[in-house]
This record gives structure tokens, sequence and C-alpha cells, in this order.
């Protein structure tokens, strides 16, 4: 593989080809075969200090970029401040921003891959990106033109740290390629992953301590409503970000509904590792028993709650602040306040799909006529491609129709089929129409940012896609052509899961911990940082493994899977810096490298924070759902 390396120092800059061992200046290099991979090793001859860049032509002349987590077809989705081709043509990333060192693909006759392994100290970091057709790599690590550095923090790239080695010092790294032929960079990268990225070791497993640490803190999230209902709060202790958490939602950001369900499916003898305290408190303020029955009365109680969050007829906004009581659709009423009088897609498919769970195991009659109320308004108005839009006002007007939101109408509305009675045939049919429209969306590549707070491409665009697909297909419906869009959702969220442990400084909070970014899932081009989003990822991959045989979804889910199980405070790790109420949560932030979501340079690089429901409604509600098919997954 042709390489050229660029020595600055001094002023001056000399680029000369690399092959074999080339002098130049204070620097000896060498590029060697190694294995399946090329090492690269420059020794100082005497000290030097500069930078140094390796330059690999490996694209083709106007040919495209992509970098997993980073740069998706230039992110030009989406209007916020992050990294785009809108501001420049090429950018250089730091190499803890990628789910692989460094990697960046670029496209000839497919699509060629190149990354490092992983970094062993501070001082050998890169940052990676690209010229033209050519792959860079620097030492030390520059983001240029700008550095993201958090949601609204593009900073101007500023001098250049310089690269300081003493008279006999080296710099090791081994650089590995792949290729693979298929035109999608989504479908090349799976390919990448299956060939070059083996099973890692399983870590040490307790899922009967997760299961018990995730309810042990939903029950800690529960709190009154002032119509003696019950709800979760969106998140708690969060210093002096709390009053963005003074929520709650049926659906995504708190998911309460969702737990609803959860508890419904959770056995009263569960209970046994909860804080007895903490449930007869509960009960109390609740007026529910405190025994057998009490999850169930929870349950009922929630439900209740959000059934008034129909605010017109058929027109559901969940987001309730708890100190005005304003209803919004996805924090409309916060961030967002335009969107304080629409109903969003995403929210509302959560809420139905729930409501229909709930009616499942309860039989309340309120369950089920509200979905039916509110999907017929989406089936009244499904737009003439079939989608389901992602932003709509009581009028039936689709104010915002891009992105993948519409997809958990789509899930919503097969859910919702055994219920249907005479109207079956109608929700099947907008459904399926549906289904062709989503699944043209995944076959083109369009995943488009699903939410609105990430304002770009969001590796949950993904995620809804699938469970929709996969929806249908295990319905009987669909075909190889909705598989194939099934494989190339699945696949775009791949390029989100963190294959290798990423560098974190020893003495950061994540350091001091031994907590490894494996398995890990990272957000968003406009949110950089990794959660715990993968418990139902890898229920997705399971599912999707049982339709299509391909082991490689299979060892990925076992890789978020045990990834899940990091972070959870309890009492040996002093309850993640929290006291004993806190028990079993987890960051909802992980930030493995320069970005924060509040934009704090000083929380940036190994560090976590934020409390908030989803996280362990998520997880719980997943996990419960791989225990009961596919349980064998969890003794191995």
């Amino acid at each position: 593989m042709e390489a050229f390396i660029r020595i600055a120092s001094g002023g001056t800059s000399t680029e000369l080809p690399l092959s074999g061992t080339v002098r130049i200046g204070a620097i000896e290099a060498a590029m060697e075969p190694a294995g399946s991979g090329l090492s690269f090793t420059a020794r100082a001859l005497e000290d030097f200090h500069g930078s140094i860049s390796l330059r690999f032509p490996l694209g083709k002349p106007g040919g495209g970029v992509f970098i997993p987590a980073v740069w998706y077809a230039g992110n030009t989705e989406g209007e916020g401040c992050f990294p785009s081709s809108r501001r420049a043509p090429c950018w250089t990333f730091e190499e803890t921003r990628m789910p692989l060192p460094g990697i960046i693909g670029m496209e000839s006759d497919g699509w060629t891959f190149i990354w490092m392994d992983r970094c062993a100290s501070q001082d050998r970091l890169a940052s990676s990106g690209w010229e033209g057709s050519c792959a860079v790599f620097r030492f030390p690590p520059h983001e240029a033109p700008c550095s993201y550095r958090g949601k609204t923090k593009l900073i101007p790239a500023g001098t250049p740290p310089l690269l300081s080695l003493r008279r006999g010092d080296s710099l090791q790294r081994t650089f590995r390629t792949f290729h693979a032929d298929e035109e999608s960079a989504y479908a090349a990268y799976r390919r990448l992953i299956g060939s070059c990225c083996g099973s890692s070791p399983s870590r040490a497993r307790d899922w009967k301590h997760y299961r018990g640490s995730k309810l042990e803190r939903l029950l800690g999230m529960v709190i009154r409503t002032d119509d003696g209902s019950a709800a979760l709060i969106m998140g708690e202790g969060n210093g002096e970000h709390q009053p963005v958490y003074r929520f709650t939602a049926g659906s995504f950001l708190v998911k309460s509904l969702e737990a609803a369900s959860a508890f419904l499916r959770t056995e009263d003898d569960a209970l046994g590792a909860a804080d007895p305290g903490r449930i007869g408190e509960i009960a109390t303020k609740l007026g529910i028993p405190a025994g057998n029955g009490f999850l169930y009365s929870l349950a009922m109680k929630i439900g209740t709650y959000f059934l008034s969050a129909e605010t017109a007829p058929g027109f559901y906004q969940d987001s309730i602040s708890l100190d005005t009581d304003e209803r919004g659709g996805y924090l409309g009423i916060s961030e967002h306040p335009e969107y304080r009088k629409l109903m969003n897609a995403r929210c509302t498919g959560e809420a139905m799909s729930a409501f229909i769970e709930l009616y499942g195991k309860t039989g309340h009659r309120p369950f089920i006529e509200l979905p039916l109320r509110v999907l017929r308004f989406y089936a009244a108005h499904q737009l003439a491609d079939g989608s389901f839009g992602r932003w709509w006002d009581s009028e039936g007007n689709a104010i915002d129709r891009k992105g993948t939101n519409g997809a958990y109408i789509g899930t919503a509305m097969m859910r919702l089929l055994p219920y249907a009675g005479d109207e079956r045939d109608a929700f099947l049919s907008a459904a399926l129409k549906a289904m062709g429209y989503y699944a043209g969306l995944a076959l083109s590549d369009g995943f488009h940012g699903d939410t609105l707070d990430a304002d770009s491409v969001d590796k949950e665009a993904g995620v809804s896609i699938l469970a929709f697909l996969l929806e249908c297909l295990e319905g009987g419906y669909g075909g190889e052509r909705e598989l194939e869009a099934a494989r190339e959702a699945a696949s775009f969220i791949l390029t989100w899961v963190w294959q290798e442990p990423s560098w974190l400084p020893p003495d950061s909070p994540l350091g001091r911990l031994g907590f490894s970014t494996e398995g890990m899932t990272s957000v968003s081009a406009a949110h950089h940082h990794l959660d715990f989003y993968g418990m139902l990822i890898a229920l997705l991959y399971l599912r999707l493994a049982r339709l299509d045989g391909d082991r490689l979804w299979e060892a990925q889910a076992r890789k978020m899977m045990d990834a899940c199980l990091s972070l959870i405070g309890c009492e040996e790790n002093g309850y993640l810096g929290r006291d004993a109420s806190f028990a079993g949560w987890q960051p909802e932030q992980i930030n493995h490298t320069s970005w924060d979501y509040f934009s704090d340079e000083g929380n940036m690089n190994g560090t976590f924070g934020i409390d908030i429901a989803w996280v362990n409604v998520l997880g719980y509600s997943s996990f419960l759902s791989i225990a009961e098919e596919f349980p064998d997954i969890l003794s191995q």
C-alpha cells in the first residue's frame, strides 16, 4: 500500500514516499509489513519538536468519505453546530471518536477502510481525516478546521500541538486496511466487522444483579402526580442541570409507559431484591398494596395518568413539565418551544405500543381505545409515499415530514392488529404501505436523524426502521426486499457500536474504574458520547439473527449486552459518586473523547454523568424480552 510521510518542525515541512526506511531531519521512519497490516515506527535521532503525518491514497477523486459514528455523507442533515461538509470539505478528528481507532473509509470501486491498533499511551494518540482522496493520520492529534467540543460548541482549530521526542525515543503504531466491494458504506463496514473483528471474551456476567439493580432504580424514579396517579421522573441528582430533567413522559426520554409494561412482566417474587422500605413508601403515597399486586397497581396508576396526554381526539402529547404542567411532544416545551402545540410521531408510536402491551396484560379498555383513536389519526393522514411523518399539528398537517420517526407508528400499528376488529384491514393496509416506504429508505441509506434533539444522523434512525421491519417480517409480511432492508438498517446501527476499547486517561473517573468502551454505542453525529442503548439493539439483533441466520448479529448482541453490565451504581463502587438511594443507576452520558453535551471542557475524556429514566427502562424492558425470547444467551 502506498504511503507518504510528512515531517513538520521549526517552520519547515518535508514529505517523502514511505516504503522501507527513510530519514527526514531528526526522524528516521519505517513502514514494514506486519501480519495483515503495516507497522509504522518513527525514531528520534536527536531531540525533536514537531509533527508527523502519514498520508495514504485510498480513495478516488470526488469519492465519498465515511467515518463510523462521526461522518455520514457529509453530515448535511440538520442545522446544528457540528462538523459538516457545509462548513468545510475536509476534516480531521481525534482517534477516540471512532469505534475502531482512527478508522476512515474511502470510496474506490467499493470501500477501503484504514485504522490503527489500540493506542497504548496518551503520547501516541493520533487524529485521522482526509485531504482529497487521501486518508491522513497526524501525531500528535489535531482536529481541524474546528474541534467539536459540545452540542453548541464547535471551536476553531487553533495552533497545532507539537510532538516532543527525546533522542532515542520512538513512536510505533500498526495500520490495518480492508477493502469491500459493496457500494453501500454500511454494508461494506458490516463485511469489515465480520472479517476483522472477532468476538471478544465475555465479561463477568451477573444477570440476576442486573435485573435487580434495574428494577431497584426504576422504583426509585416513581413519583406521585398531582391527580394521585404515578409516573417516572425524567432524572434526578443532576446538579446544576437538574432543571432540564424536571419532566415526565410516557415515551422517550422517560418511557414511563414502557416501565409500566415492564412492571407487569415482572414476577412479584422479583421484588425481593428491592428495598422494602422504598416499596412501602411508594405504596403509601399512591394508596396501593405493598404486597402481591403492588406492581400491577403501580402499572395501572402510570397507564391511567398518561391517558390524559390525549389533548385532542387522536392527538397525543406526553411530555409534561413537573414545574408548569405544560405539555408538548418530545421536550417541545423546553428546548424547542415552537413544537409546543405539535405531536411527535416517534413519541406517539412508542407510547401507543406500550398502551397496547398494557391492554394485553390488563384488559383495561381505555388502554386500547386510545391507541385505536391515535392510530386512526395517522392512518387517515398517512403521506402519499407511505411515511407517517415526524411532527404533526392537531388538524392533521405534517409540519416536518423527513426522517424515520414514523417507523414507530408502523410498529404500533402492527401490534394493534390483533385488537383492531373490523378496522384490521385498514390498519394493515396503512402499515404495509409504510413498510414499503421505510424499507426503501433503508435500502437507499436514508437514515436521517431520528430525534429532534440530535438534529443530525442518529443511530436510532436505524433502530426505528429495523424494529418496524422485524415486526412485519415476523408477522409474515414482506419478503426478501424487506429482509435486505432490515440487514441494511442493522448494518447502519453496527457503525455506532464500539468494537475495541478506546484510549481513556488512566487517572480519569472512567480510567480509575477500569471501564472499557467496547460494546458501548455512540449516539449521533451531533452527540459524541456513549450510552447504554445496546440492550435494545441486542434484542433486535437476536431477532434478526433468528430470521437470516447470520451469526454476526448474535456476536454483536453479546458484545453490547456485556457492555451494559458496566457502570451500575452499587455499594462496591460507591454508587458511582452518589448515595444508596441511587442504587442501580447507570449514567446516560459516557464522555470517552473531547466532547460533553453541556460543552463543559472539564467534563470530557473519561467522565460520566446524568441519571435519566430511559436508560433504566430500556435496559430492564429489553432484558426481560431477551430472557423471554432468548433465555439461552443469558447462560452462555
